[in-house]
Formats: structure tokens, sequence, C-alpha cells
């Protein structure tokens, strides 16, 4: 029996001599590289150009479906027909890099809009490299594109953040510094008042001015509680002159297309709130409804009392026991309303709805009309409960202490140093920690009895000063007191005593 024919044999029956057979073998190798590379291409939503410059003819190969709506059979592979997907305004751009590359060689890396089979443009991004002739196997430019529209919206949206973060801090440099100036005017306006008989016409112009200082606080409170509202401050607020206050801010807000009205009621009850939570509680009831308004309307705020036995009629069981104050605001839109649901999921309400639980109160949205939805905010009234007696100014024979003030702003410094030294005490004061410390170190004769300080201060801070008093004080055997406060982006400068 004959052994078997050692080369492989033809459909004819001849025998394939060997370089044959190596000559097929790679080119059947070379087929499946180009398999693969089509399948990575595809799968990593790329697109393979080969734009064999030479005679002008193009391959493309990838995800061309996906991206652009066309099959890699269906666009000719002339030049100038890629360049007709590409917008009008990018082409000359395109056509500098590619002209360039030609040129030079190498890598090269551009991007463009690029119209789709449906008309719309995307954003590509394309990145080759020239072989040119004189490195064999003909001039080819090879490249990989790439959809990046996604991409960029997030960066952009991305930029946008850190747009609005560094906006935040820019605000909360300002609110502390914005505070600082307004602390000191309310306070020698308050110490004026105190040396001026309330008969005095000056009298009467140092309380305004005090009034449009605590205002203008209040609207500085009102600007941060966007994203983050203040700790809880209440007080006795009556509801008529807290929305007259406010009025003038709404419709600002809410723009000339929508109609405002605020109908005041008189002997309403007062509340017990933090005013300023109040405030940014319609604020942000305001901003929800005009969202929701985009041709126009009307906006109505009326108010009542509604006595316990009243409010037991109401079909809500959620609303606080006892007697109550109702803040009504009514939307009214020329057209047709967005459904209650939709005016329930926006943002700004739900903003509104916290901060009023916030005050142990309750927002009820339900719709009267096909055009009108209305907003009822319930407070439990104070009307029962004792008004806080106001303060009067009392002398004590208090024994004279000495007090380390340390405060960074400089009118905020005197103002408090003014203000110890008028009771009695004797005052040391710096601007910042490092310049605290060296004062004492010094041969000074009096040992401070309690700490006033700042808690962010350039060089050194209200703790880590804190931390640093005890070996400069050694003759305190019991810690020193501190009272500190900070300033912080989202409310008003508070004491905290340690």
């Amino acid at each position: 029996m004959e052994d078997a024919p050692s080369h492989p044999v033809s459909k004819s029956g001849d025998t394939l001599h060997g370089p044959l057979s190596h000559m097929e073998s790679a080119l059947r190798e070379l087929r499946m590289w180009k398999l693969r590379a089509e399948g990575v291409m595809s799968a990593s939503d790329q697109i393979l150009r080969e734009w064999h410059t030479s005679d002008d003819d193009s391959v493309y190969s990838g995800a061309m479906e996906l991206i652009l709506g066309i099959l890699p059979h269906e666009l000719p592979g002339h030049f100038e027909t890629w360049m007709s997907l590409i917008h009008l305004d990018d082409q000359a751009s395109y056509r500098s890099q590619i002209e360039e590359v030609l040129l030079s060689g190498g890598s090269f890396e551009v991007e463009y809009r690029a119209r789709r089979s449906n008309g719309k443009y995307t954003l590509l991004l394309e990145r080759g490299y020239f072989i040119p002739p004189a490195q064999g196997g003909g001039a080819v430019l090879s490249s990989v594109i790439t959809d990046v529209t996604d991409l960029r919206e997030m960066e952009s949206r991305l930029r946008q953040t850190q747009q609005v973060e560094a906006f935040g801090q820019l605000v909360g440099g300002v609110a502390h510094d914005f505070n600082n100036m307004l602390s000191v005017i309310i306070g020698y306006s308050q110490i004026m008042m105190e040396e001026t008989d309330s008969s005095e016409e000056n009298h009467t112009f140092l309380s305004e001015i005090e009034k449009a200082a605590a205002r203008a606080s209040s609207l500085t409170n009102q600007l941060l509680a966007f994203n983050k509202p203040p700790d809880i401050k209440r007080g006795r607020i009556a509801i008529n002159d807290l929305l007259i206050d406010i009025s003038k801010m709404l419709k600002r807000l809410l723009g000339e297309q929508i109609e405002f009205e605020f109908i005041p009621e008189l002997d309403l009850w007062p509340l017990e709130a933090d005013r300023s939570q109040i405030e940014q509680s319609f604020i942000n009831i305001a901003v929800g409804a005009r969202s929701t308004m985009p041709d126009g309307g009307r906006i109505t705020i009326t108010a009542k009392n509604v006595t316990q036995r009243e409010a037991r009629t109401i079909k809500d069981q959620t609303l606080p026991s006892g007697d109550l104050v109702n803040v009504r605001l009514i939307q009214a839109r020329r057209s047709s309303l967005a459904s209650v649901e939709q005016v329930r999921s926006n943002n700004s309400l739900k903003t509104a709805s916290s901060i009023i639980e916030q005050n142990d109160g309750r927002l009820i949205v339900s719709q009267s009309k096909d055009t009108e939805i209305c907003f009822d905010i319930y407070f439990p009234s104070a009307q029962e409960r004792p008004s806080t007696p106001a303060l009067k100014t009392t002398h004590r024979d208090a024994k004279q202490s000495t007090i380390l003030l340390v405060e960074d702003d400089t009118a905020m410094r005197r103002f408090i140093r003014t203000v110890l030294k008028r009771l009695g005490h004797i005052v040391i004061s710096a601007p910042d920690g490092e310049e605290a410390l060296s004062l004492l170190k010094q041969s000074f004769p009096l040992q401070p009895a309690l700490l006033v300080s700042d808690m962010v201060m350039p060089r050194l801070g209200g703790l880590d000063l804190a931390r640093n008093l005890s070996p400069v004080t050694p003759n305190n055997k019991a810690s020193l007191p501190i009272l500190a406060w900070s300033f912080l982006s989202s409310e008003n400068h508070s004491l905290r005593e340690n």
C-alpha cells in the first residue's frame, strides 16, 4: 500500500506545491486578522478607516452603522465623499490637518462634527497615522474614529458643577465679609440707641438703620439656604409683616408674565418659627410655581386663622394639633396646569416642604380647578404662648476680667473690643492666633480669664490657638474658658462655648 501524498491536494486532484500552500495559509491568516480587527472595532463602538491616497479609495469597517447610520459598503471611498459628511464650519480645519499629516507623515488627531443618515450631527474624534510610500506598502492613512458626543457633554456638565462649587465658595466668602460688616452696623446702632432718648428723631433713624441691616442679613441667609437650610433659630413672627417684606422679591422672581398679589388679613395669630427659613420656603414655592407656568398666569397669596375645630374638618390628617395659621398660595395659569403629581415632584417644592416641616408646619398641594393649584401651608399658632419679654439693659457689678480677643476682621475686632471695654473688662486683642500667642509670651502682667476667638483665621485658627494656650498660661490651674464663633457658608455666625 502506497503512502499518502505529502502535499495538499487541490479539487482537481493535482498536488499543490509547497510555496502556494504557504501563500494560502498566509492569506487565510490575514483574513482572520481582518475579521478580528473588525470585530474589536465594532465591539468598541469605533470606525476603522483606511484611505489609500494613491488611488483615493477608502475602506470602512467597525461600528459605521451604529455611529453614522450608514453601512460601510454604502459610502463611496473618495476623500471628498467623507468631507461631504463633515459640518461646513469644521471642514477647513479638518482639511488642514489632513494636508499637514500627508506632507510630514506621522500621527494626527482631529475633532469635528459629522452628519448622520438622519440629518443630525454627532461629534467625532479621529486619531490616525499616515504611512508614506517610502515605508513601503503604498501611501495609506489609517485612522480610528470615535463618537465623543456623550463624553463631551459629561465633561461640560462636570465643568459646570465645578463652576457652581467655585461660586458656592465665593458666595461663602462674600457672606462671611458681608455678615461681619452687618454685625458691626447693627452693633454700633444698638449702642447709640441705648445712649439716645427714644423720643428723639435720631433714635428713629438709628432704629431704621438697625432694621435695614437685619433685613440685609436675612437676605444673605436666604441666598445661602437654597442648597442647605441653616440651623433653626425660632422666634415670634407676624406673618403679614413677613409676606409684605418678601413680596417685592417674589415679584422679581416670578417675572413680568406672572401677576402677583398678596391680600393681607388683619389680626392673624403670630407664629413661632425661623423667619429666614419661612421666607426661604415661600421663595422655593414661587420658583417651583414659575417653572410650571411658561405661558404666564397669576399667583395670589392669602392668609387666615384656623381654629382647632376647623382643622379637624380638613381631610389631611397630618396637620399639627391646636390652632393654626393657614397661608394659601393660589397658582392660576392661562392654559391647563400640569398634574398635581408633576407639581409635587418639583425639587424646589420638595425643599420648601422640608423647610416647613422643620418648623412644625405642613404643606398640602391640591387642584381646585383645571387651571388652579393651591398650596396650603399650615403653621401652629403662637397666640397662647407668652411673648418673650424684651431684654432690658442692666448694670451688673461684675468683677473686672482680662479677656483675650482674637478676630481677623478689623472692624469686627474693634466693635467687640468696644463692647467688652464698655462692660468694664480689660481686653487684649490680636488679628490671629499666632499674634495672640506672641502677645501672651511677652512679660504680660495680666493673664486672660476668657478667650473670645473666631474659629477660622489665617496662620492659626481658634481651635489650634486654644490647644496652644495651656503652655503659655501656666498660672491658670483650670482650663481657660473659650468662646468661639465661626462664619459658615450656610448659616449666620453662631456662638459656641467650649
